[in-house]
């Protein structure tokens, strides 16, 4: 995300937007989005996007240059083999508390993004089912961390398996997509 604002500048373009969200929801939601099988050159995110967050109203130019960049930011590094993708929160000198608020809001979009494309829960894998399930009791933390080395580990090792739990999400439900897309076109 070198070329992407941080996430303070990220909060304003879309305090400017009249848009009164965390940014790391609206990141949590495009991952979810891709995670669960929309297709990775399909526009259709800001549409959904549009309508989960802006009353169906179409977003700016520079709104809507964000959100392409976050868009193909996380399509590369969930399809990159390294397991580049990390979730978009706050930098690690803000509180944990705000951290942890982040990330809350970040499962959230994710759960709202999976949900919206993901219509026959029926059929994932007990490994996907358990991800959603995880997700959903991490969505009701409790956000107050101390700032002790034992508080900041325990948030590490939660960002760190959603982090991973996405990357599982994606391996089986997006790529499954993209392939069957390539196969399509070959033929």
């Amino acid at each position: 995300m070198s070329e992407l604002p941080n996430y303070q500048q990220a909060q304003l373009k879309l305090e400017e937007n009249e848009l009164f969200i965390a940014p790391s929801e609206v990141h949590g939601v495009i991952t979810g989005l891709l995670a669960c099988g929309l297709e990775i050159e399909d526009k259709e995110f800001l549409t959904i996007l549009s309508d989960v967050f802006n009353d169906g109203i179409a977003f700016s130019g520079d709104l809507k240059k964000l959100l392409v960049a976050y868009y193909k930011d996380i399509s590369a590094d969930l399809s990159d083999k390294e397991l580049q993708f990390s979730l978009f929160l706050p930098d690690s000198d803000e509180s944990l508390t705000d951290i942890a608020n982040a990330l809350v809001a970040w499962v959230s979009g994710f759960l709202l993004g999976f949900g919206l494309k993901q219509k026959d829960y029926g059929k994932l894998s007990d490994d996907v089912k358990e991800v959603i399930h995880d997700f959903t009791e991490i969505n009701q933390l409790d956000t107050h961390f101390d700032e002790t080395e034992q508080d900041k580990q325990a948030l590490h090792e939660i960002i760190e398996y959603v982090r991973i739990s996405v990357h599982l999400c994606f391996a089986e439900l997006g790529k499954v997509n993209t392939q069957a897309t390539t196969n399509t076109t070959l033929h």
